[in-house]
């Protein structure tokens, strides 16, 4: 009951997106703690119906080195039909241009991942650079801007017998406040195949909304994309939360 005291009386400290599959430019304060977990499903794809829907599980600490430096410490499990497995743990910097109290105006961030495969089904090592644009305050409207790529690695694990990969990967939002607590968003997302044999293979583009709430140490973003053609699944489904300790 204490705890539950502290988080609804609690001025809010704890922001990380308000979009499903855009990152935004939010660090945890310095020397802060923050447990977060992502929860989504890929749905069928109608060009793909032998490819069965998927869960997925991404859970990790996330510490902030400064208020420029924040690292992440991520575990994704994955469910199908049949199975369910570990599939990688990862490495995650993001890093700031500005101080995370600069809250105005053009607000850049670049974020640079490195993720190691726990099972065969999960495919080679894999490293991910992206440039994030956020414009606006949390008590206004705000702009997103992602762009990056996802490369496979294969040269990493001697037994993989796949080649290098690159997936673009990309999308713009924008979020609207509502109060002080909530705030609804609409997003745009793309995957492209670059280069090599890449998840997925063909193209794919989505839009949805989503919504979030914000208390205290805690937040969470929940929402779903839905698949704009055939070789996209057809929704996309989120949450995210996290809580501040």
């Amino acid at each position: 009951m204490l705890a539950l005291v502290l988080l609804l009386g609690a001025p809010a400290r704890a922001a990380r997106t308000f979009h499903l599959f855009l990152d935004e430019s939010q660090l945890v304060p310095e020397g802060g703690i923050e447990l977060e977990q992502w929860v989504w499903a890929y749905g069928r794809i109608p060009n793909r119906i032998d490819v069965p829907a998927s869960m997925w599980l991404w859970w990790g600490p996330v510490v902030a080195v400064s208020n420029h430096l924040e690292l992440e410490l991520p575990l994704q499990v994955v469910a199908v039909p049949d199975d369910t497995y570990l599939h990688s743990i990862g490495l995650v910097a993001r890093y700031r241009i500005f101080p995370r109290e600069d809250d105005h105006g053009w607000q850049p961030l670049l974020r640079v991942a490195y993720y190691h495969p726990l099972d065969p089904a999960a495919g080679p090592p894999s490293a991910e650079t992206t440039f994030v644009l956020t414009i606006g305050s949390l008590q206004s409207i705000r702009y997103t801007l992602n762009v990056g790529v996802l490369m496979g690695l294969p040269f990493l694990q001697e037994t993989s017998p796949q080649s290098f990969s690159v997936l673009g990967r990309g999308g713009a939002g924008v979020s609207f406040p509502l109060g002080q607590q909530w705030r609804i968003a609409g997003e745009f997302f793309g995957q492209l195949p670059i280069h090599g044999d890449t998840r997925p293979s063909k193209g794919q583009m989505y839009l949805g909304p989503s919504v979030s709430w914000t208390r205290g140490p805690f937040w969470i973003t929940f929402g779903s994309l839905f698949g704009l053609t055939n070789d996209s699944s057809r929704y996309y489904p989120r949450v995210l939360w996290g809580i501040a300790l």
